[in-house]
């Protein structure tokens, strides 16, 4: 297969450099000489990995989360489109095709883009979603290109983490408002509402409230810019809880250009807005021909959503009280006015409306859109063009949204998890956000690869989650989604069956409720000795013998059972009880491949539990993980396929502002632990051991893909021209070889036969000298 044969072709070359371990060039001094030619060098600076590359096969047939899109006024074929998690992309013909422009950025993850209307070559991108979900990304600051995207400039701005909007004073671009919402997970100082004078060459914070108070939207008056309104949102999320809203929200108004601010929402001021309640998201749009006319959406506890002034932002009045418009406020709370008809006023939430006689009434506006709406863009010079983002993708219209073209052309799936099966060629089968559990070919016995009508989907309902096939019968599949679910689905038939273990409460209840507790990410494992036994993870460990017609339960609760994690979540306002915030259950599983007596469990709070009794006693390990962070994510726990007591841990603890990698490893069924984290950047989602060489590790981190060839003592890169990828999952197939990797950012990629890192790591290329110093092999030639 072609994949296969054109690193097979490379092994030779590979092989050859780590045996004979390259001379040093001419002109080499002994110290150079020293780090030039260790073989774990070459891997570093990409001489012995550059004949392998990823190769990416989709899913293509649907897109991915957008944050934020933007236009050129008189230039119809710019197009600017920021994924929540994929990065920014660029059409220069209206959207026939498009390219990726950031990838050489720190992150993949943006916020908000501004084009300079004079001057369409200088755009500006704050990375970092602003829509807090509880799988978000980070960003890294804000960003300048001067070149219409080929090349960028990082303005600073690092520890903002995210940010709403960026906004361009209408008569001296040089002046840059950047409402940065701040971390997510935990309190920091560099948030809240940015104002440059030179370009966004320095920031000065105009408007700052607390800690936990982020900018969540800006507006400028058009005719007088001394004029800004700025929305400003507290909040914080936890693992087991979202607050959203606080003492520090509330709309502000500046008169002076941002040197000093108003608090709108002040009840003193009777001047017709909510403010003696608890406050939560803030958004603010200015009518762009009359500036007069203001709208802003406010969450809030006092009745209403939608509030309208006709002078300025002096007075207001509130125009609709209907939820539909902000259904759940801290995803959205989106409001544009229209920049020529003041009575026209679009909101944006799971349903796109408008409003035609100045937000009194509302009609649902989308057609065939997909829902979860959080971006648009209207044409100032035709405002019957829109240009609109979505959970599920890009969208333009020309007939102020009666009808859309979707532009499914730029690769975004976010995927979660990843399953292979034994077909052959093998199927890759995942799932992705808010678009379900899709299955689809590594490749094909042909030339023209893996195509868009090639992917199957399974699930017909949000987010999907863990998939496993049966390994004797690829037909037979099992697959869950975010509410904890588990199906089992005969693809021949298309014959499914809800097998989950105990059926679980109506949504809306906090976890307490609830007889077993599901992770919005419950894992399924199937034993690695026999494909007959299944386990599902809740907050106990359930085992099924027969395709989960019936469950055993093989643990008591595994986890800390904390009741005070087990509560409502959502609120002081609005209470977003999903079960994205379920907390104390088990998030992964693994069965040793030696020893089917032994199975190891992570929880969300902190345990990692073995038994070596087939279940009938458990011991808690985690108090042994020496620097290891209180109460951690224990993500991904994985047994040794090659020696007896052997395990790995990745501990993913940025959900409470601790964005470290923690990886460990355990020799003796977790009695002792060593941390095995040197080279690795950012979080770390998955670890896993090679089939074949134990000394190979792959870890997946929320920047990329990194290998250790030394059993973890150093890691380097292994993007190999990737950019900084979010990688969830990871899998090698058994026969062919490949390392699959679930990025939920550009969806699935292969690296084909990795029997060349395989020798790597024989030959012992990893306890050369030089390790440290591998994490530039991202940029390949």
């Amino acid at each position: 297969m072609t994949g296969n044969r054109a690193v097979a072709a490379s092994l030779a070359v590979v092989l050859a450099l780590a045996t004979a371990r390259c001379q040093p060039p001419p002109g080499t001094s002994p110290s150079q000489s020293a780090t030039a030619t260790a073989p774990n060098a070459l891997v570093g600076d990409g001489a012995v990995l550059a004949g392998l590359s990823w190769r990416e096969i989709g899913p293509a047939m649907f897109s991915g989360r957008i944050s934020d899109v933007a236009g050129v006024p008189d230039n119809r074929n710019i197009l600017y489109v920021g994924s929540s998690s994929s990065g920014l992309f660029k059409s220069t013909n209206g959207g026939t095709t498009f390219e990726p422009v950031f990838e050489d950025g720190g992150t993949l993850s943006i916020g908000a883009i501004a084009v300079r209307p004079d001057d369409p070559d200088v755009v500006y991108v704050g990375t970092g979603e602003g829509a807090v979900r509880n799988s978000i990304s980070i960003g890294d600051g804000i960003y300048r290109s001067t070149d219409g995207g080929t090349t960028w400039t990082h303005l600073g701005l690092t520890d903002t983490e995210r940010f709403s909007r960026i906004v361009i004073h209408p008569r001296n671009p040089r002046i840059v408002f950047a409402a940065a919402m701040g971390h997510a997970w935990g309190p920091n100082e560099e948030r809240g509402l940015f104002r440059s004078s030179d370009g966004g060459d320095t920031w000065d914070r105009v408007l700052y409230i607390n800690e936990t108070t982020g900018a969540s939207d800006v507006a400028i008056d058009p005719l007088n810019p001394d004029i800004v309104y700025a929305g400003m949102y507290d909040y914080l999320r936890r693992p087991w809880h979202f607050r959203s809203g606080g003492p520090g929200s509330g709309l502000f108004r500046s008169a002076d250009g941002g040197n000093s601010w108003t608090r709108l929402t002040d009840p003193e001021l009777a001047n017709g807005l909510p403010g003696t309640g608890v406050i939560g998201r803030v958004g603010v749009s200015v009518h762009a021909a009359d500036p007069n006319r203001v709208y802003t959406l406010i969450e809030s506890q006092e009745e209403g959503e939608l509030w309208r002034s006709d002078d300025r932002g002096i007075t207001w009045r509130m125009v609709s009280a209907e939820r539909r418009l902000n259904n759940r406020p801290f995803y959205y709370t989106q409001v544009r006015a229209d920049p020529v008809d003041p009575d026209r006023v679009y909101t944006l939430a799971g349903q796109f409306s408008v409003s035609t006689d100045g937000g009194l009434t509302f009609g649902g506006h989308g057609g065939s859109m997909f829902g979860d709406h959080h971006a648009l863009w209207i044409d100032p010079t035709d405002p019957a063009r829109l240009l609109s983002g979505t959970d599920g993708g890009f969208w333009i219209s020309n007939d102020y949204g009666d009808n859309w073209d979707f532009l499914n052309n730029m690769p975004m799936a976010q995927a979660y998890h990843l399953g292979l099966d034994m077909a052959e060629p093998y199927n890759v089968l995942g799932g992705f956000q808010d678009h379900e559990i899709w299955r689809g070919p590594n490749e094909k016995w042909n030339r023209a690869g893996v195509r868009e009508g090639d992917w199957v989907r399974l699930r017909y309902m949000a987010d999907g989650m863990y998939t496993i096939a049966d390994p004797r019968d690829p037909e037979i599949i099992y697959y869950n989604g975010h509410f904890g679910d588990i199906t089992r689905i005969d693809m021949r038939t298309r014959e499914e069956r809800y097998i989950q273990p105990y059926p679980p409460g109506p949504a809306g209840g906090g976890a307490e409720l609830e007889e077993y507790r599901f992770n919005w990410n419950s894992p399924i494992h199937m034993s690695p000795t026999d494909p007959d036994v299944i386990y599902y993870g809740g907050n106990v460990l359930f085992r099924t013998r027969d395709g989960g017609e019936s469950w055993d339960i093989i643990s008591p609760d595994l986890t800390t059972d904390d009741p005070e994690k087990q509560r409502l979540s959502g609120g002081p306002i609005s209470p977003d009880n999903t079960r994205a915030e379920y907390h104390s259950t088990i998030l992964s599983i693994s069965e040793s491949a030696l020893d089917p007596e032994v199975i190891w469990v992570g929880t969300d709070d902190g345990n990692v539990q073995v038994t070596r009794d087939r279940g009938k006693s458990w011991t808690n390990v985690a108090p042994n993980i020496d620097g290891a962070p209180a109460n951690g994510w224990m993500g991904s726990v994985q047994a040794s396929r090659a020696v007896p007591g052997r395990a790995y841990v990745a501990i993913d603890q940025h959900r409470m502002d601790d964005f470290e990698s923690y990886v460990f490893v355990t020799e003796d069924f977790g009695a002792t632990w060593r941390r095995i984290s040197d080279g690795l950047r950012s979080y770390v989602h998955v670890v896993d051991e090679d089939l074949r060489s134990p000394n190979l590790l792959y870890a997946g981190t929320e920047l990329g893909i990194f290998a250790s060839f030394d059993g973890g003592n150093r890691w380097v890169d292994m993007r190999l021209g990737l950019p900084p990828v979010a990688v969830r999952d990871l899998e090698l197939h058994p026969r062919d070889n490949d390392l699959v990797i679930a990025t939920h950012a550009r969806g699935f990629y292969i690296l084909d036969d990795v029997t060349a890192l395989q020798r790597l790591a024989e030959v012992g290329v990893a306890e050369a000298e030089g390790v440290g110093e591998s994490a530039g092999v991202a940029e390949s030639e």
